[in-house]
């Protein structure tokens, strides 16, 4: 799919790119060259031509060709007025390539092999480097990075060929540049130096040993035909560029919207729905900035889980970028830093141990002219991580995240810190939350899937309360009642994570009986899996454990009849994409079991329409991050989400607690979510087990 975007590039890098030919006249009479100097962007800056007679034997004596070849190309180059950044010659014309060195003119020279009129078309011709290769950034890879980017990048070859059977049409020109022992270079002046002296343009004999130097006027028109046949076509000398950029699909008119918000804006925190594309949005951005070579190197920042994806992502939607990813040993992280790529990954981890205490490390001397922030909640604390992030040296700041907050407002002002800087001056903070929120409704671009995709099938969800089975029932009052005696016996030095343990060991024997592996809802999972699983739907199952008793290895075995497949944190990076592409593609597997933090971000997995949660989270984001692994673009049947909870147990207090909370936070941004792990003080939770400060004192 074409996407136009206007070239927004006001100033246009002002070296001169060199465009050498020597051209073999007819019968062999003799040889013509010329040296045409151009701007980046093809408009005609000056014009050298010369001829000399052919030596003998000229064909039989490869040595004696090359050396005659380079003594015309050093004549025109003595003779040229501008130091062009890169020089251009077609490796047919000059197949040797030691000629560079002989010339020394220190300036990089580029042979091109297999291009021939009319250029442009056909196969791609090979670039040949005469000279050591520029290097990334260097003028000369700019230089030719601007060519490459037009439909006919070396046309400016055929205009000198047009313009050498221009001037020597003329016998004037002809006559002067076969003096006998001499060589005599034909210089044009610019157009704009030629409009002070409108009449005429000059000739200039010299270049070889011994040569003379005289000067004589050409006929006016002679020099206006050569200006005429060296102009660019169809050049009318705008700055401003309409290109076109080929996508594997077609974006979305929100898309197209977010695509432009990050083009114009350097601070933006991108907070749309999860599913919505926002990594899609951030590399069509990232495409467009550098085709227009306003950006030259991008740092990524994301869930070490997500690399991967990103590179595959890149590959597809910007397939002329290079990315790394920053991994291995401190050694290979050294060289990889230092890698000259368009776009560099790391993790968030990964970050914060290589930017360190050492003021001289890459990646904190380094100015980044983009860093995006991927899942950015992940900073939503001041801790190590965050500052590292936010110490970047930077010119633009993107965050990409669903949830900007998710329990209170320091986390929105973490954030926004790294937004809303452009890594050079001062950190910005929020202390006063009504200043915070007037810059978030400022710098945040947040669309939902209700808005913006009519079309995607609804979203089900249904809470079930089930009874415990009578052997999870047994092990839950127990493992209740001893616990709140064992709270009342720490009196007044009850701690928070006391009561967290508690909670968490109530909570897998809700999933799973320990002793028995009794479990009502897998029970009830399997007997709805018989029935979809035939009809052909697919389901994903998430549980915050991976314990063989409880978590997503109990739900594994309890459904193996179904060949269910898993990824938990314990699953490595390289395979967790290979155990992806079987669930996509072999439907012999039924269900895949993923542990909720491992498996609620960054996955495509539209081929599921039922998602069960065996237990639940904290954080009703992270909840719902995890079911959007399928409700997302290209979802095409309604997708169903099914909560379980038993009755009279901890899980029934906590979705009671989760509700009531939730209204809080909607009421400050659009929704956000909320950790109870962090959120309830001491005394709410010793509430959720009907005690009170008095009660264990």
């Amino acid at each position: 799919m074409p996407i136009p975007f206007q070239d927004l590039s006001e100033n246009d890098h002002a070296d001169a790119v060199a465009w050498l030919r020597l051209i073999r006249e007819e019968g062999g009479g003799g040889v013509r060259a010329a040296l045409f100097h151009t701007s980046i962007q093809g408009q005609p800056l000056a014009f050298s031509f010369t001829r000399a007679e052919t030596p003998r034997p000229y064909s039989t004596q490869p040595d004696n060709a090359d050396a005659f070849r380079t003594t015309l190309a050093k004549s025109l180059f003595q003779a040229a007025a501008l130091s062009p950044a890169l020089i251009l010659s077609l490796a047919e014309e000059m197949p040797h390539p030691a000629f560079a060195g002989h010339l020394r003119l220190g300036i990089p020279l580029c042979r091109v092999k297999g291009a021939s009129p009319p250029f442009g078309n056909g196969n791609p011709p090979r670039l040949l480097w005469a000279t050591n290769e520029p290097g990334y950034g260097s003028s000369a890879r700019r230089a030719l990075d601007r060519i490459m980017e037009g439909v006919s990048p070396f046309e400016p070859f055929e205009r000198v060929a047009k313009a050498l059977s221009e001037a020597f049409a003329d016998q004037r020109a002809l006559a002067l540049t076969s003096v006998p022992g001499m060589t005599t270079v034909v210089s044009l002046d610019s157009p704009g130096e030629r409009a002070e002296h409108p009449a005429d343009s000059t000739m200039e004999a010299g270049g070889g040993p011994g040569a003379s130097t005289r000067e004589e006027r050409l006929p006016p028109g002679l020099a206006n035909r050569l200006w005429a046949a060296l102009s660019a076509p169809g050049h009318a000398g705008a700055r401003r560029r309409d290109f076109q950029l080929e996508w594997p699909g077609t974006l979305m008119p929100f898309q197209l919207d977010g695509v432009q918000a990050l083009l114009e804006r350097d601070r933006l925190l991108l907070a749309d729905d999860m599913g919505l594309g926002k990594t899609l949005q951030a590399i069509a951005a990232l495409r467009i900035l550098r085709k227009r070579r306003a950006i030259r190197s991008c740092l990524v920042v994301a869930p070490a889980s997500l690399l991967d994806q990103w590179r595959r992502e890149i590959a597809k939607w910007g397939p002329e970028l290079s990315a790394i990813i920053i991994r291995g040993s401190s050694s290979d992280r050294a060289w990889q830093w230092a890698a000259a790529v368009d776009i560099t990954l790391v993790s968030y981890d990964t970050l914060r141990s290589d930017f360190g205490a050492n003021a001289q490390s890459p990646v904190r001397r380094k100015i980044w002219d983009v860093v995006v922030a991927d899942e950015a909640q992940r900073v939503k604390n001041r801790n190590d991580t965050s500052q590292s992030l936010k110490g970047l040296q930077r010119l633009r700041s993107w965050a990409l995240t669903g949830t900007p907050i998710e329990n209170r407002e320091e986390e929105l002002a973490s954030i926004l810190e790294f937004v809303d800087h452009n890594g050079q001056g001062p950190r910005k903070g929020f202390s006063s939350i009504p200043a915070l929120l007037e810059r978030h409704r400022e710098l945040q671009l947040r669309r939902k899937k209700g808005d913006v995709l009519a079309d995607l099938p609804p979203k089900q969800t249904t809470k079930l309360t089930l009874e415990l089975h009578a052997n999870q029932r047994s092990s839950y009052d127990k493992a209740e009642n001893d616990g709140v005696v064992y709270l009342k016996s720490l009196g007044a030095e009850v701690k928070v994570r006391h009561i967290l343990e508690l909670i968490s060991r109530l909570k897998q024997i809700c999933n799973a009986d320990p002793k028995t592996g009794e479990s009502s809802k897998l029970a009830d999972i399997r007997e709805r899996l018989e029935r979809l699983i035939a009809q052909g739907h697919r389901a994903l199952v998430f549980s915050q454990y991976v314990r063989d008793t409880s978590g997503v290895a109990a739900a594994a075995n309890y459904l193996r009849e179904f060949n269910p497949l898993t990824i938990t944190g314990e699953t490595p990076l390289e395979e967790r994409a290979a155990v992806i592409d079987r669930f996509k593609t072999r439907k012999e597997h039924g269900a895949l079991v993923l542990s909720l933090r491992a498996g609620g971000l960054g996955l495509n997995l539209q081929e599921a329409s039922y998602v069960f949660h065996l237990d639940r989270w904290w954080n009703p984001a992270v909840e719902r991050q995890a079911e959007d692994r399928t409700h997302r673009i290209g979802q095409t049947v309604k997708v169903n989400v099914i909560k379980y909870a038993c009755a009279d147990t901890i899980e029934e207090r906590i979705d009671r607690a989760l509700e009531r909370k939730q209204g809080i936070f909607d009421r400050l941004i659009d929704d956000v979510s909320l950790d109870l792990s962090t959120q309830l003080d001491r005394q709410e939770l010793l509430s959720l087990f009907g005690l009170g400060d008095d009660g264990v004192a």
